[in-house]
């Protein structure tokens, strides 16, 4: 927000009555108040000539497209002089003797790949590639399962410029996202998030998913991603032993590349948030994002308590949706602001600030609202009951129940 003016436009979440400022807040937030709900509110101040959309609310440094796109290309030179560091210096190292410990290592059965040779001469093994992962993300929904999701998906995708995902899976967490592996992407989407959403929220969603998609996101970029994580874990797996040529090039590799992808990931969500409220109007975008905040930590505590031996209990989605059905409008308003005041995602690297990306999304219009918008999302899917039992089973490893064959009995 602005050093010298309060924010101006901010709705409360609750009621949507426009906030008031009290009084004249701290040095880093203003203090804003529904007088409606009775409710208060913190809104970080903005630094001088710092731009929404424009400024790392961390560094400080530009998040824009520009500055993406070179990060995003120091990035891909930082790994592409690790892997070409990687061969010249291994190969170095074994003309002056480092063959000596890999064939020890060979002898004692303990060299079997490159990586144990990379172990071996001091350096990690970074894996970037994703193979088909179609164990972890769930079934793939059949146009006949959610007609009219497909029809929402390639809607979206027309209005952003790019094809429509060649499936669209059903997961298990209420999470969505966009997957690319080799040739193929996936749209992901949450079971629990479609008995929260409405259609309008929905829309949003995908519009958000899709903008990583058009903008190379799910991609380049997340190849990029994957190579920092990949390195991340192989110094973890390392646990120190990391040394020499190898270990240095690793270390310097990562520090470096860490600072890059903070600013990276933070510009691309903002970008896919301006995309959503775009097409699915800014109370959408926002609402949208605030129930996907909500429910994940409360699906994490449901499924913790779960019981999948109980026979009393239904399946874990029928529980849910009962549970989350039956919470009493107080809890329910409690919760979202605890949401919305918590500071737990203020360091996320990967997102800005919630409150942040809520200013943003409410500042754009709404669109015409249509009849069927506010209609839960579970619309758009077929028989909801049979898709909840088929993905407690998956879940959970349960059997298939066969059919059985009865005969009459003869007296």
């Amino acid at each position: 927000m602005d050093r010298g003016q309060p924010p101006r436009g901010l709705l409360c979440p609750e009621c949507g009555t426009g906030l008031e400022p009290i009084g004249e807040g701290t040095r880093n937030e203003h203090r804003l108040l529904c007088r409606h709900c009775g409710v208060t509110f913190r809104a970080r101040r903005r630094n001088d000539g710092e731009e929404l959309t424009g400024l790392h609310p961390t560094t400080g440094a530009s998040a824009g497209p520009f500055s993406l796109f070179w990060r995003r290309h120091a990035l891909s030179l930082l790994e592409a002089n690790y892997r070409f560091g990687v061969v010249v210096a291994s190969s170095t190292l074994l003309l002056f003797g480092g063959f000596v410990p890999i064939v020890r290592g060979w002898l004692k059965d303990e060299i079997n790949d490159w990586s144990d040779v990379l172990s071996a001469l001091g350096g990690v093994y970074v894996i970037t590639e994703t193979k088909d992962p179609d164990a972890d993300l769930g079934p793939v929904l059949a146009r006949s399962d959610a007609p009219l999701i497909f029809t929402t998906v390639d809607e979206v995708a027309r209005k952003l410029g790019v094809k429509s995902p060649g499936q669209v899976r059903l997961t298990y967490l209420p999470c969505c996202g966009v997957v690319a592996w080799g040739n193929s992407q996936a749209l992901i989407l949450g079971l629990p998030l479609l008995r929260v959403l409405n259609l309008g929220e929905l829309r949003a969603i995908l519009a958000h998913e899709l903008a990583h998609l058009a903008r190379g996101d799910a991609t380049k970029a997340a190849h990029l991603a994957r190579f920092v994580e990949g390195l991340r874990r192989a110094l973890d797996h390392a646990d120190g032993r990391e040394h020499g040529p190898l270990g240095s090039l690793a270390r310097f590799t990562f520090r470096w590349s860490a600072r890059l992808i903070g600013p990276i990931a933070r510009g691309q969500e903002t970008r896919a948030d301006r995309s959503a409220a775009t097409i699915a109007g800014g109370s959408a975008a926002a609402s949208a994002l605030v129930k996907v905040a909500l429910v994940q930590p409360l699906f994490r505590e449901v499924l913790e308590h779960y019981d999948p031996e109980d026979p009393e209990v239904p399946n874990l989605y029928a529980f849910f949706r009962a549970f989350w059905y039956r919470l009493p409008a107080e809890v329910h308003s409690a919760m979202r602001i605890q949401v919305l005041t918590s500071e737990e995602g203020a360091n996320d690297p990967a997102h800005p600030p919630l409150p942040d990306r809520i200013t943003i999304l409410q500042s754009y219009p709404d669109p015409p609202q249509g009849h069927s918008d506010n209609a839960p999302a579970t619309s758009f899917l077929g028989d909801l009951e049979s898709l909840e039992q088929m993905l407690h089973n998956r879940l959970f490893g349960l059997p298939a129940i066969e059919p059985s064959v009865f005969h009459r009995a003869r007296v």
